[in-house]
């Protein structure tokens, strides 16, 4: 296989992959919120994802002020009643290595908050439903017409988000969990039946002080993920 190598020259104001490296998720934040020309600047950047046959599927539904706060109460009420908790979502246990990586995680966002009177995991599941006290939380929606495979766009487009967000000094932090709560959120914030509610996102200005904010989660060997076909 005869392999065609070209040198681009990186531009000066390419800062990508720093943003890459030192994006991490926010899990406390500011009380003050974005302003609302920050937050289209950023959904402007997530609309330049790509997808397939250009379709752009995403959806995003901006949550703030008193309605963040009614949709976070309701959240709480609901998880209190379920008591749904986070996990990977598989239809069977998780094997290894998938397994360790969720150990370590939470082995090491223990060390972290140690200290706290509130136990890690009412933390995690409490501050999830609260959008972990953010002024801002962002709903990603996909249509019901979209097969699975229209997600991978979504993805996609949320990935754009969160790393923009990054570059303009801003906090996120993606919740699964409330998909578990679908029901509560329609009724609270209007969503149609025919939206699919893929994701939650807290969006706002990080608490430097957080002990939680120190934290950022490790990363396995990519050679572990990857085969070569030549």
């Amino acid at each position: 296989m005869v392999q065609t190598i070209r040198l681009f020259k990186r531009r000066p104001d390419m800062d990508l992959f720093q943003t890459i490296k030192t994006r991490k998720s926010t899990r406390a934040f500011l009380p003050e919120a974005p302003s609302d020309e920050l937050i289209r600047e950023l959904l402007e950047w997530a609309g330049k994802a790509p997808s397939a046959i250009n379709i752009q599927p995403w959806e995003f539904v901006v949550i703030g002020g008193k309605e963040k706060k009614r949709l976070s109460d309701r959240l709480v009420q609901a998880h209190r009643e379920k008591q749904i908790s986070c996990g990977p979502g598989t239809a069977q246990a998780l094997p290894e290595p998938w397994l360790q990586r969720q150990r370590d995680l939470f082995s090491d966002m223990t060390r972290v908050v140690q200290d706290s009177p509130v136990p890690l995991g009412a933390l995690i599941l409490e501050g999830s439903c609260r959008f972990y006290d953010a002024p801002l939380a962002i709903l990603v929606c996909l249509d019901d017409l979209f097969p699975e495979a229209r997600l991978l766009c979504v993805g996609m487009a949320l990935g754009y988000l969160v790393l923009a967000a990054e570059a303009q000094g801003l906090g996120t932090c993606p919740i699964g969990l409330i998909t578990a709560y679908e029901e509560e959120i329609r009724e609270q914030v209007n969503i149609p039946e025919n939206k699919r509610i893929v994701l939650g996102l807290a969006v706002g200005f990080p608490d430097p002080e957080a002990s939680l904010n120190h934290f950022r989660s490790g990363r396995e060997d990519i050679k572990k993920m990857v085969r070569w076909i030549t």
